[in-house]
């Protein structure tokens, strides 16, 4: 499946208000939006053909939104992360277009998906386990397949 993607390196933030800091802006967004921003972000390539989401996820949205925000949090460094088109749709509102590096086209065979269970210890979640699946549809890849009939 053929998927555009968006290779984002989000400078750290900065005083003049040209890139902002994301943490305060994404936590005002509805639950419809984060389930966005966490189904739609991923970790750059590592293995080729295969996608790995950005950060780990629990069934909980808020558990797992909050999760996400420590690794979006860009007040004090860079962050890099790939995005699909309904992620970008949301990342749009605030940051510049220089946030992007890139954009390509992608044939996506393959999803590795974290997954916890919900117990925090620091900022990592525990009893994490990974499942790599096949993609062939957009919603195979916008709906994380243990949370089918709760996400979508």
């Amino acid at each position: 499946m053929m998927v555009r993607l968006y290779d984002y390196n989000v400078p750290a933030a900065d005083s003049d208000g040209d890139t902002p800091s994301l943490r305060p802006l994404l936590t005002a967004l509805n639950a419809d939006e984060r389930r966005v921003i966490l189904t739609g972000l991923f970790k750059p390539e590592r293995m080729p053909g295969t996608m790995e989401r950005l950060t780990t996820l629990v069934e909980d949205i808020d558990i797992s939104f909050d999760n996400a925000l420590i690794t979006l949090d860009n007040a004090t460094r860079v962050r890099r992360f790939v995005a699909i088109d309904e992620a970008k749709t949301i990342l749009d509102r605030w940051l510049p277009d220089s946030a992007i590096a890139g954009i390509r086209e992608w044939d996506v065979a393959r999803l590795l998906e974290p997954y916890g269970d919900g117990s925090f210890h620091g900022k990592l979640l525990k009893r994490t386990r990974k499942q790599l699946r096949s993609v062939s549809s957009r919603e195979a890849l916008t709906v994380p397949f243990l949370f089918r009939r709760s996400w979508s």
